[in-house]
């Protein structure tokens, strides 16, 4: 029986012990750890080799342990040879002495596994422990002979015995039920087994996949099954399928469950975002102020022993119920629980983010992993938003005038110091609105890097001052600009700018093309598997996810052309226009309601846009009209669709792009019509004309990746929603006069351009093919 482990999570679960306290202490994290190390390591000179790779493998009781990790260094002085261990802190070393068993713990596995492979009797280890402010050091160094580290190791796998057993039990079983498991369905429809075999291919041969898949081929399980099936043959060992939304996550858990009804044995896991499961009355994760915090690590290993003995399906209830039982943090747990689960179902954040990302599998990487992205076109604008980040003077400068001036003179001396760079750095690039550059301007750095003192120091004794929470807020954002700085790279652009609205100089990093940072996270799995039914134009989105190198699909619909019509009809939206044509708008929406009793959503470019059209239909007609609010929650969102029923003839007026134009399966009679009002291109603005120059200066045509593609990709998420299963027939009713021109035709997916596009600026002409599909339809129902 086989169990493969990290070395520090070896130590973590064997080790452990006490509460969770996220308070601030002593958080030497993110800015000045990284620096710390390499400050350290870089002092050695040649004789260091950093970042060394070690790898041990040993049976106990049959069981295979395969233990691997990377220790900070390997010192080599003659024949003396030393582990480095390097640990980073705010405190002062003084206060610092040689008794954390956790430190040292990792070090003797790593000098053990040296000492195995090059049959030293003994070896140095050196624990370091770093100041990070001034990168003064202390230097603890013991020898430790080959027994001792023996001993010390083979106690560790002792002790995680127990539990590895029920791992490898759990994973022969899982294997021996993967070999035997068949296609959940009698028959694959049209593409889906193209799918399946695509993704299967891709996974053995270890590349990836692109795949542009329309509604109704059943996408969730054809990447599901097959990614699971080379788990079974040995060609992969952990599955991430990749969400932006709840609605996708519980698709694919669905389709785990049918997959376990049928014979297979998994460990599945959905990760749930730490305000949503935190079981206490406020997220505070401390053992003053949250009972699950408290002795959690004393409590946790008995949780995990008891859940992943006895569960296969691990949601959110199963998570919170076990949570209860042990009274253990849901949240953490539940990252544990990762650590031994095959298929985890998780937001994007969870592998792309820069602050969030899940470490303990991507700083050490053991497995070999599968990416399976859904719905991955809504990865670029998300992984723009994740590599870029805004800083305001004004934030600046509310914290400096409402701290004490007495008390907090250190940190008002660094807030004001920021301010006044905004001001510098706003008149040096000539005060214009909207200054940027490709090279980062790096003149914060050292301003945000002068407050954290202060800012730490406070943070650990100031507690109860009425402003903790901001500046606790603005320590974790510098961090994550600092963060983000580390990933700047072609395409980030630094800006500082003059917002005329809330009249205030704002600093930002833009990501304006993720394309080289996502495809160095592809590079930590074997396979990543891109799919989704709007796609189009492939090009342009695997030129923005940094796909290029991967194999592409492109699926016909599975269903009947037949079962839908598209028209169009041929009058201005752009922005000049729309105010002339209200009444025009109005008219189209009217006649296309009152052509079949039913429900129908309207398409908007914008909110505004939609109040106006609204205020001048309501004028003109007494028909009820559902309004999308601006500020709806999911919960808002659900009670709205509710109201669509099969025997309801609703019309409502949603924003393009939004809540509602995707995720939303209103199947059959609830939903037989949607009308999309403009090509949806967004505003204008300074960052969109920014990506366009971007592009356009590396010899793209950057109109269309600012303004086109992305506007072109929320009509198709749109339409979308019309036709959901082979039972449903609709109408997709496009208004605006660039859809029936070449440009657009030519971006439109494989099942569009086979279709005959009606185009009817007539009502006449409306009236008659509108009639005459609905009338064919129903001959259609009676023959079958």
């Amino acid at each position: 029986m086989l169990v493969k482990i990290s070395v520090r999570n070896l130590i973590e679960f064997v080790m452990r012990s006490g509460d969770i306290d996220n308070r601030f202490r002593d958080n030497a994290r993110l800015i000045e750890g990284i620096k710390a190390h390499q400050k350290i390591q870089s002092s050695y000179g040649k004789n260091y080799k950093k970042e060394f790779s070690l790898k041990n493998t040993t049976i106990i009781d049959d069981v295979e342990f395969k233990v691997e990790g990377r220790a900070d260094g390997l010192i080599k002085d003659g024949s003396i040879y030393t582990i480095d261990e390097i640990k980073s802190t705010s405190r002062n070393l003084d206060e610092i002495d040689d008794s954390n068993k956790l430190h040292w713990a990792q070090a003797m596995c790593y000098a053990y596994f040296y000492c195995l492979d090059t049959n030293l009797d003994s070896i140095f280890i050196t624990l370091t422990y770093v100041n990070i402010e001034d990168y003064t050091s202390k230097i603890f160094k013991k020898e430790f002979d080959f027994e001792t580290l023996k001993s010390f190791y083979y106690d560790l796998l002792d002790s995680y015995l127990n539990f590895s057993k029920i791992l490898a039990n759990n994973k022969v079983k899982r294997d021996d039920t993967i070999r035997n498991l068949d296609f959940p369905y009698k028959d694959y429809r049209k593409g889906q087994r193209k799918l399946a075999v695509a993704v299967y291919t891709s996974i053995m041969k270890e590349d990836n996949l692109i795949v542009d898949a329309p509604t109704g081929i059943g996408k969730t399980i054809s990447t599901v099954f097959p990614s699971i099936k080379s788990m079974g043959e040995d060609f992969s060992d952990r599955i991430f399928y990749l969400t932006s939304k709840n609605t996708q996550a519980k698709e694919a858990m669905k389709s785990i469950k049918l997959l376990k009804n049928r014979g297979m044995f998994i460990k599945a896991l959905t990760i749930t975002s730490k305000e949503k499961i935190c079981l206490n009355d406020e997220v505070k994760c401390n053992p003053v102020d949250c009972p699950f915090a408290k002795g959690h690590f004393d409590r946790v290993n008995d949780a995990l022993l008891d859940i992943i003995s006895k569960e296969e399906i691990i949601d959110f209830n199963t998570v919170t119920s076990y949570s209860e039982k042990y009274r253990v943090c849901p949240f953490e747990f539940q990252l544990d629980i990762s650590n031994y689960a095959d298929f985890i179902i998780c937001d994007y954040n969870y592998v792309f983010n820069p602050t969030v990302y899940l470490r303990r599998f991507f700083d050490e990487i053991v497995d070999r992993y599968i990416f399976l992205i859904d719905e991955s076109h809504n990865l670029l604008e998300r992984a723009r938003d994740m590599y870029s980040f805004r800083f305001t003077e004004t934030r600046f400068k509310i914290l400096w005038d409402k701290l004490d001036k007495k008390k907090y003179k250190s940190l008002r001396k660094y807030l004001k110091q920021i301010v006044e760079e905004f001001n510098n750095l706003y008149s040096k690039h000539g005060k214009k609105l909207f200054y940027y550059q490709e090279k980062q301007i790096d003149d914060f750095d050292d301003v945000f890097a002068k407050l954290i003192k202060p800012l730490q120091k406070y943070l650990v004794e100031d507690r109860e001052d009425e402003n903790y929470d901001d500046l606790l807020n603005l320590y974790f954002d510098i961090n994550r600009y600092f963060k983000i700085t580390d990933n700047y790279t072609e395409g980030f652009y630094s800006i500082i700018a003059y917002d005329e609205i809330n009249d205030e100089i704002y600093f930002e990093i833009k990501c304006i093309d993720p394309s080289q940072v996502l495809k160095n996270i592809y590079s930590f799995a074997k396979t990543t598997v891109f799919f989704s039914a709007t796609l189009s134009p492939m090009d342009y989105f695997m030129r923005m996810l940094g796909a290029n190198d991967a194999l592409r699909l492109k699926l016909d619909m599975p269903f009947s052309n037949d079962n839908y019509a598209i028209f169009a009809k041929e009058i201005s939206t752009r922005y000049k226009d729309r105010n002339y044509n209200l009444p025009i708008i109005s008219e189209s929406i009217k006649e296309f309601i009152k052509s079949r009793k039913g429900n129908y959503f309207i398409f908007f470019p914008s909110y505004s846009y939609m109040v106006d059209v609204y205020e001048e239909y309501s004028s003109r007609y007494d028909d009820e009209i559902l309004l999308q609010d601006r500020f709806m929650n999911e919960t808002d969102a659900h009670k709205f669709l509710s109201k669509f029923d099969k025997a309801s003839s609703k019309t409502a007026f949603v924003v393009l792009g939004g809540i509602f134009s995707e995720g939303v399966d209103l199947v059959g009679d609830r939903l037989i019509g949607a009308m999309v009002i403009s090509v949806g291109m967004p505003g204008v603005g300074y960052e969109r004309n920014l990506i366009k120059e971007h592009f356009d200066k590396l010899g793209l045509n950057g109109f269309d990746y600012s303004y086109t593609y992305p506007g072109i990709n929320k009509v198709f998420q749109a339409a979308g929603r019309v036709i959901r299963s082979e039972d449903d027939r609709g109408i997709i009713y496009l208004l605006d006069d660039r859809f029936t021109s070449y440009k657009y035709r030519m971006l439109y997916p494989k099942h569009w351009r086979k279709k005959d596009i009606k185009i009817v600026n007539e009502s006449r002409d409306f009236r008659k093919e509108i009639s005459n599909f609905w009338e064919n339809d129903s001959e259609k129902k009676e023959n079958s």
